[in-house]
């Protein structure tokens, strides 16, 4: 099975996901616009900054992709969690913090 960017724009069903276009399409909107701003601004005779251009183009390209990242994970946790009510009509609930007691055991004691 070859891969290919569709592969990355599909979810579990197969399907297209609206967050995975957008945020691919924000991606490449940002790669053309900077680099079509530098461009732009060397045109008309400004200079050209390469340091300032190399540390602002690839941290503005990683909020674009952590970005997408984060609303993907968000959809795909709640969309988990809506799967597992309508299958089963419990609520998902996160785990409890501290030690977990087998049942049948008694909890422990903490001595002074």
């Amino acid at each position: 099975m070859s891969w290919s960017i569709n592969h990355a724009l599909k979810g579990l069903n197969g399907q297209f996901e609206v967050t995975r276009l957008i945020g691919a399409g924000g991606a490449v909107a940002y790669i053309v616009a900077a680099n079509g701003f530098q461009a732009w601004n060397i045109a008309n005779g400004h200079p050209f900054d390469v340091t300032a251009y190399s540390l602002a183009f690839p941290s503005g390209l990683a909020a674009v992709l952590m970005a997408t990242g984060g609303a993907v994970a968000i959809k795909d946790r709640n969309v988990a969690s809506a799967k597992i009510i309508s299958q089963t009509g419990a609520v998902p609930t996160p785990a409890l913090d501290g030690t977990r007691v087998p049942l049948g055991d008694s909890p422990p004691v903490e001595k002074p």
